[in-house]
């Protein structure tokens, strides 16, 4: 299948059909840098030629910088793999200004420039994000339970204010207040469950969570104090595993993580 892909795609290239009408086609140039986001940490990397260059970007695992190391005619690949195991194939072509330089590959639907194999899991696409009948305004307003668990850095402090399970459905409310003196918009965080400690190869365990609703992503203002909701199906850890968000700064580099203990998730309080 991807074998088709690559062929079909240069065909179009090479057929006087103009590139700007591919919409299978990721188009990278020399002097701009194309930024790909995946729903877990990348465990390989491949170009299919020396005219492109892909780094996965330091301290953030699951974003790919791709970029043209030379102008190049027809079309190239590009495949990322997952470690959930979900790999995307990337049909590669050169436009000296492209029109996406941020593709999220979480997002469900047709994307320009990949083709996802039909072997990945199920578990790698993003959850429903629709909202039920719940008051999430209310749960974003509730009073701070929680004062050990956050991150700070960059001028912005990160809280989880409360954790709580209500229907076994766990609610994670979350708390962003920006001390600089710049607006600070946040992308979609990502949640894992992984083992506790790091070894010299990375980690021993590492499984994406994907939350069945969001609310309160956004921008904060300087002085500002934004508010969040996700929801998960309940879950356990194990002896060994935590509960990480990493919060990535859209546009920026000012980028966070956070971590729940065992404790934190098992022991939450429940709800009627």
């Amino acid at each position: 299948m991807k074998r088709l892909l690559l062929i079909l795609a240069r065909w179009w290239a090479c057929s006087g059909i103009a590139l700007a009408q591919a919409p299978d086609t990721l188009f990278i140039s020399t002097s701009q840098v194309v930024h790909l986001r995946f729903a877990s940490e990348l465990k390989y990397v491949n170009l299919g030629s020396k005219d492109i260059v892909a780094r996965i970007v330091d301290g953030s695992k699951d974003f790919v910088a791709v970029k043209a190391r030379v102008a190049f005619d027809g079309v190239t690949s590009l495949s990322c793999l997952e470690s959930t195991g979900a790999m995307h194939t990337f049909i590669v072509a050169y436009r000296e200004h492209p029109s996406r330089l941020d593709i999220d590959t979480r997002i469900p639907g047709p994307r320009p420039g990949t083709a996802v194999s039909p072997e990945a899991p199920p578990s790698s696409a993003p959850a429903d994000t629709s909202f039920s009948a719940q008051s999430f305004p209310d749960i974003a307003n509730m009073k701070q339970e929680l004062y050990h668990i956050g991150t700070r850095g960059y001028g912005i402090d990160i809280l989880c204010e409360n954790i709580f399970v209500k229907d076994d459905v766990l609610f994670l409310l979350i708390s962003l207040t920006n001390q600089s003196s710049i607006s600070y918009e946040l992308s979609a965080p990502r949640f894992a469950v992984e083992s506790r400690r790091r070894t010299k190869r990375g980690l021993q365990y590492e499984k994406a969570v994907f939350p069945k609703q969001s609310y309160g992503l956004g921008v904060t203002a300087p002085g500002d104090v934004g508010k969040m909701v996700f929801t998960f199906d309940k879950m356990a850890l194990l002896h060994g595993q935590v509960f990480r968000v990493y919060f990535y700064e859209k546009g920026g580099a000012r980028n966070l993580v956070m971590t729940l203990g065992r404790r934190d998730v098992n022991e939450v309080r429940r709800l009627n």
